[in-house]
């Protein structure tokens, strides 16, 4: 059994969130003692408590104050962890000073954005001083780290898990009415990065959209205003529904034929890995860590990013072809209980942990766990 204190500052819940709280659920079932740092009253704080994990609301809202220091100092004296986790940037440096003076032994930082490094004497700080390892969701940001100047040895890529009990495997495509139009689906955070404007493009580019096509987009975030504008100038209103964040989107998931995720950036993404669990083909982008989840031509398609016109040619493809997008969709799902499994990811943490309380390190040069 370890002893583990995890940290997220972040105020939404959006994939890194989604992230951890699978880690916490999955850790907590095979008995480790877990303690979470996070932003009051946020749904990461209410759904860790849920999982059983103890939880102390702490605001962190610089990254060189010794108010929060002292804050994490005290929390740390209190359960006294054998590994602090780093989930997101802020709370690297006052929690490692913190450390300094507690009985941690390991210290992670999990990096789950494929956005290159801030060239800066902090960042280079935070990401170097006492960090026994950085832990990547997919290849795509190892290699950017490297880029960045941080040494191979220190970094470890662990993909994402998902728990795949919640989503049966789909046997038969989605019954439909004879002219009932196909549902194209995303559930994300509507922010720049996500390239959901693509996906309005897109579908105006369509013949017959409005009759053939509904497009389901589930989330929220600084871009939705926009969104609907764009909708409605393109005349689209009657094909675009904006279903909001949802706390629980597995019924929209299982109301989609098909998954879209116009990404220009991403780590990996934790909403494809629920599509692909969902069985659903996934149409996105040859960018970051998405190549690594979808394989072009088996299980979805990848386009160019930022190219509404690529874009509407894939969807209109499989469109036509419901019988080939249900063939990704199982091909999708079969992936996803061969190398996206929740039993995986927690297996290789645990490993990575136990190497450095054994004071034994992981093999350098491997570059997974």
């Amino acid at each position: 059994m370890i002893s583990l204190l995890f940290v997220d500052t972040e105020r939404s819940w959006r994939g890194g969130q989604d992230q951890l709280l699978t880690l916490l659920r999955g850790l907590s079932v095979r008995g480790h003692r877990l303690y979470l740092i996070c932003h009051p009253q946020t749904l990461l704080e209410e759904r860790a408590r849920e999982a059983g994990v103890t939880v102390y609301p702490l605001a962190i809202r610089s990254e060189v104050g010794l108010v929060t220091c002292f804050r994490m100092l005290r929390i740390l004296w209190r359960v006294r962890p054998e590994v602090l986790a780093f989930n997101t940037p802020r709370p690297i440096l006052p929690g490692n000073l913190a450390s300094c003076l507690s009985s941690v032994k390991a210290r992670i930082i999990f990096r789950r954005v494929n956005f290159p490094l801030r060239k800066s004497w902090i960042t280079r700080l935070k990401y170097n001083w006492r960090i026994d390892c950085i832990v990547t969701v997919s290849e795509s940001i190892r290699q950017q780290l490297q880029i960045d100047g941080v040494p191979g040895a220190r970094i470890r890529t662990i993909y994402e898990g998902m728990d795949l009990a919640p989503f049966p495997r789909r046997e038969s495509p989605r019954p439909r009415r004879p002219g009932e139009p196909m549902v194209f689906g995303t559930v994300a955070h509507f922010s720049h990065e996500k390239g959901l404007r693509y996906l309005v493009e897109a579908a105006a580019l369509i013949p017959d959209v409005h009759a053939r096509m509904r497009f389901i987009l589930v989330g929220d975030g600084v871009c939705r205003r926009d969104l609907e504008a764009q909708v409605r100038e393109l005349g689209l209103e009657d094909c675009f529904h904006f279903a909001g964040f949802q706390k629980f989107p597995a019924p929209y998931l299982s109301s989609f034929d098909c998954f879209v995720l116009p990404s220009l950036s991403e780590g990996l993404s934790s909403s494809i890995l629920t599509a692909m669990a969902a069985s659903l083909p996934v149409i996105s982008t040859k960018v970051g860590g998405i190549p690594e989840l979808i394989q072009h031509e088996e299980n979805g398609l990848l386009v160019p990013p930022a190219d509404p016109v690529a874009l509407a040619q894939a969807i209109l493809r499989l469109g036509n072809d419901p019988a080939e997008a249900f063939r990704m969709g199982r091909q999708g799902r079969l992936r996803a209980e061969k190398q996206f499994t929740l039993q995986r990811m927690i297996l290789q943490f645990e490993q990575l942990c136990s190497s450095f309380l054994c004071r034994t390190a992981p093999a350098a040069g491997v570059p997974h766990v």
